[in-house]
């Protein structure tokens, strides 16, 4: 096992990072900067393990540095530790849980040093993803990997494009999860009902999509029953016109993520419009 030392940056909520909780803080912890020595100092004392310092400069005897920094002050500290008298060339620099990937360390990979970045996956224990440079990530990999943890590697540049997966099965998917349930409640269902109803069939949803794929896509929009969403449009604008207007932005992305043909859609649409109309 590599036991070359660990240098921190830490800044900010720190006890709710994964950071904190890296076995090999402890036997390789060295340099510890925070804002201020007494920030750094009580960082040392929650993690029992390394010393304080107060220049960026005395970070030289890590061979591994660690940024756990709000994303916020990521550039404050990244443009501090690369213009430091440090020697870079050769250590590796890890950004740590933090939304942004390896490039915002630049500075630091201009002087000579290896990067990546490596964050945990929110609501999975003990997953991460890392991306970077390679023996960075390697590194990163060790590091997790001393926690019994799965690692996710990515190329570099593909971290933006994870979280947006992270946003489509979080904020996203909640979002249609609560249209759903709202479309219950307003066909006349109790609450329970509604739960009960909701959470059957998105899992169904889910295990058909886990078998077969984008083969799972089935329903009125898959077969292209066109009265069938009028009807559907009409009901929603009676009951809450946010429903429906969800409805026909979803249906059209559907359409266009399964390679569907999109013509018939604004016909049922302007049928929809026609019936109110009556």
């Amino acid at each position: 096992m590599n036991q070359q030392m660990l240098g921190l940056v830490g800044a900010g909520p720190l006890s709710r990072s994964f950071v904190t909780k890296l076995p090999a803080l402890r036997s390789r912890l060295g340099p510890v900067l925070a804002p201020c020595q007494r920030l750094a100092s009580r960082l040392v004392n929650a993690l029992r393990a390394g010393y304080a310092i107060q220049r960026y400069e005395e970070l030289g005897a890590a061979e591994t540095l660690l940024i756990a920094v709000p994303d916020a002050v990521v550039a404050e500290a990244v443009s501090a530790l690369a213009k430091a008298d440090l020697e870079l060339s050769g250590k590796i620099v890890l950004l740590c849980d933090s939304r942004l990937d390896s490039s915002a360390l630049q500075p630091l990979a201009r002087r000579g040093a290896m990067t990546a970045s490596l964050s945990s996956i929110p609501g999975l224990a003990l997953r991460y993803v890392a991306e970077g440079e390679r023996r960075a990530v390697r590194e990163a990999r060790l590091l997790a990997e001393e926690q019994s943890a799965r690692i996710y590697e990515l190329p570099p540049g593909g971290k933006a494009v994870f979280l947006a997966a992270m946003s489509f099965t979080g904020g996203l998917a909640l979002a249609v999860v609560d249209a759903a349930a709202r479309c219950l409640r307003a066909a006349g269902l109790p609450s329970p009902a509604c739960d009960a109803v909701c959470e059957q069939l998105l899992l169904k949803t889910l295990r058909a999509y886990l078998h077969a794929g984008r083969k799972a896509w089935s329903g009125v929009l898959a077969d292209g029953e066109r009265g069938e969403v009028a009807r559907e449009l009409a009901a929603l604008e009676e009951a809450d016109a946010s429903l429906a207007a969800a409805y026909r932005v979803l249906a059209r992305l559907a359409l266009e993520r399964f390679e569907r043909d999109t013509a018939w859609l604004d016909q049922a649409f302007r049928q929809e419009r026609r019936q109110r109309r009556l």
